[in-house]
């Protein structure tokens, strides 16, 4: 009896490495499934090439006043840099509330024949004033927690 449950637990183990193995193939081989995260520098290297197809993924900060929103129309345009370079984007989506002067944006998608880079997607970090900002007041807790007001200087 033993002969044959070890039988049993090599051929239930060996299939489930096969279809580990098959599900991990074609995941890398789906179009779109690998996009490469680049500085605005990197991005922007002539010696880059095309290397990678047209889906990726762009890290920097927004410059500072370069926002433009229009009445009516979702999204905006605005300049993304890394200190060394700048990248216009053009959004066509609703932007996220965090998405200010300043805030480091990822944006994925691909460059325009006109130069500006089409983000299908627009991430903000929350910048980390507001961390600092609670902790002065009193608000701030950890994680999990609710925080309770400060009490009202006398």
């Amino acid at each position: 009896m033993a002969q044959g449950t070890s039988r049993k637990v090599i051929v239930v183990a060996g299939l489930l490495i096969i279809g580990l193995a098959i599900l991990f193939t074609v995941g890398l081989q789906s179009e779109g499934s690998l996009v490469y995260y680049l500085t605005v520098t990197e991005f922007l290297d002539p010696a880059r090439g095309a290397e990678g197809g047209d889906n990726f993924r762009v890290n920097g900060n927004v410059v500072e006043g370069s926002i433009s929103k229009h009445p009516g129309v979702i999204g905006a345009s605005f300049r993304m840099t890394d200190g060394t370079k700048e990248l216009p984007v053009i959004y066509r989506k609703e932007t996220p509330d965090t998405f200010v002067d300043g805030a480091e944006v990822v944006v994925e998608g691909s460059l325009g024949p006109d130069g500006v880079f089409q983000a299908a997607t627009l991430l903000a970090k929350c910048p980390s004033k507001y961390e600092a900002q609670n902790r002065e007041s009193g608000n701030y807790k950890p994680a999990g927690e609710t925080a309770t007001p400060a009490p009202a200087p006398q």
